[in-house]
């Protein structure tokens, strides 16, 4: 019989064995037994960021605008643009919402915006109305009409092709469910609702927010096969939309720890099964000796290589700590090397502002010699043209970026200098409607010229008395890499046998000639007035 002190070495030896065999699970054990104490989930009524809904495609109002704006409310009409004033001043409002009377004028203003939609019967104002509504009360935490208004723009948005607003409304019925800890089937329906539209129109990162939560509304209620599924179809929208997808992966650690823990009970289980059936056979003398020389032999093998395994492992990070510090100095260097190329296209474009007005200069002081109007017309004209061109490089090298214009600002503060140098800013109203892009140097100049030649020319000849003159400017993105700029005016037009395609006008040939540069189509007509239209494809994927 074996007696009791060797059974007590047997069973020492045997736990000996087993610890060594999981040593390289310790750190992983630690782990979930720290995440399974510490990490409690819970569900977020509202877990991620609704992407602003923008009424107009230019930037939303600065703190003057807000104030302009509100003052002309009074006098615009009963119209569309109204609405679209009323929307974006309860937008500017919402961002505004650190102060509860932002929010109590954002809910006016959409109210506001609504009836006026209402009267006029404008089904899709109507319903992103009641959209903006629902995000301002999502702010303002009135769970209940959070759903009523998100369903009524359903109901409004489904009737149009506004696919996007109608994802965003059912993200809004999601938002109100999640808030009221609705049951888990109510907040199941709206946010797939909201991820079919987002993936039928292909907005990619809007689907990989929905189905992050809807991985996580899986996760909630322990379903943690469907809810890695939808975390993974998450993660491939997001690479899709070419985002990070960080994000995702707390939630897939999560699970791959639970997954762990589980494997370790059921191994636990068996290693205590085995134990058992060990201490059974210990009876037999011969067993036990053969079982120590065993067991010692394992160890021995296991401490060698896991010896083996710090030596391989710090010998490598030794070689890898080596080539980060080599990549660290060449990557150093090459930024010292793109900041000082910057600062060199910096000074080149300021340069060329320089000597532009330097020749602006020449021309006006060449034009106090002058006596023929013509001559001084043809001065003042060039001075324009070249100003136009000096305006980008200004823009240029004040901006982060160093080869692309940012449209609005610029035919803005063209439009301003043509006001100025004409005097004509009582007599003449400009309307310009701009859509937020921007252009390389060589679309963006030929575009300058052309706007300057076609405004410059309603200035002088559109408004023989110049009264009561509008000059409309509209630079929109119409469709995917097709853009159209549009000038006109409410003048005289143009004279009866006016031909464009031979016409003696320098500044008619500029501008099909600049036209022609950008692969663009140029129209002139009468239409009330004069009409100058001008086509052209761009593909931002390639501007810089």
């Amino acid at each position: 019989m074996i007696s009791n002190r060797h059974k007590i070495i047997l069973f020492l030896l045997v736990l000996l064995a087993f610890g060594d065999a999981d040593a390289l699970d310790s750190r992983t054990d630690k782990k979930i037994e720290t995440i399974n104490k510490n990490h409690i989930y819970k569900t977020s009524p509202v877990v991620f960021n609704r992407s602003r809904i923008t009424y107009f495609e230019e930037p939303g109002f600065t703190d003057f605008e807000v104030k302009k704006a509100e003052a002309s409310l009074n006098q615009l009409g009963k119209n569309i643009y109204k609405i679209k004033v009323l929307l974006k001043l309860s937008d500017w409002y919402e961002l505004s919402y650190n102060n509860p009377k932002t929010l109590d004028k954002a809910l006016i203003y959409a109210n506001q915006a609504l009836s006026l939609s209402q009267s006029l019967h404008s089904v899709i104002y109507a319903g992103k109305c009641y959209l903006q509504l629902a995000m301002v009360y999502e702010l303002k935490n009135n769970n209940a009409m959070i759903e009523t208004c998100a369903r009524n723009a359903i109901k409004l948005l489904t009737q149009t092709d506004d696919v996007n607003d109608l994802a965003e409304s059912w993200v809004m019925v999601w938002s109100a469910k999640m808030r009221t800890n609705a049951p888990l089937h109510d907040r199941f329906i709206p946010i797939f609702n909201a991820a079919a539209l987002f993936e039928a129109i292909g907005n990619n990162k809007r689907s990989g927010d929905c189905y992050r939560e809807i991985s996580e509304l899986y996760f909630s209620n322990s379903d943690f096969h469907n809810s890695l599924n939808a975390l993974k179809k998450a993660e491939s929208f997001y690479k899709a939309a070419n985002l990070e997808v960080k994000n995702i992966y707390p939630i897939s650690s999560r699970l791959d720890i639970l997954y762990k823990t589980d494997k370790k009970e059921k191994d636990f289980l068996k290693l205590k099964n085995e134990t058992l059936i060990q201490q059974a056979k210990l009876k037999n003398e011969a067993l036990l000796r053969n079982s120590m020389i065993t067991f010692l032999v394992l160890l021995l093998i296991i401490l060698g290589l896991l010896y083996k395994s710090y030596a391989f492992k710090k010998k490598t990070n030794n070689a890898l700590k080596a080539q980060q510090e080599e990549i660290n100095k060449k990557n150093k260097a090459l930024e010292d090397l793109v900041v000082e190329k910057e600062w060199l296209l910096r000074e080149i474009h300021h340069r060329i502002k320089n000597n532009l007005h330097m020749v602006v200069g020449l021309l006006a002081s060449q034009t106090e010699f002058l006596k023929n109007e013509e001559a001084v017309q043809a001065i003042n004209d060039s001075q324009n043209r070249i100003q136009a061109m000096s305006l980008i490089h200004q823009k240029l090298y004040q901006s982060e970026s160093l080869s692309i214009i940012d449209m609005p600002s610029y035919i803005f503060e063209l439009t301003e200098y043509l006001k100025d140098s004409f005097e004509i800013r009582s007599s003449i109203r400009f309307l310009l409607d701009i859509d937020s892009f921007n252009l390389p140097l060589s679309h963006s100049i030929p575009i300058g010229l052309i706007f300057n030649e076609a405004v410059t020319n309603a200035i002088k000849y559109a408004f023989p008395n110049q009264k009561n003159g509008i000059i409309n400017i509209s630079l929109k993105a119409v469709e995917d890499d097709k853009y159209i700029l549009i000038i006109h005016d409410n003048g005289i037009g143009l004279p009866p046998d006016f031909d464009p395609y031979n016409n003696p006008s320098l500044g008619i040939k500029l501008m099909y000639g600049l036209s022609a540069d950008i692969d663009g189509e140029f129209l002139i007509a009468n239409s009330n007035g004069t009409k100058i239209t001008l086509k052209f494809l761009f593909n931002e994927n390639y501007s810089h």
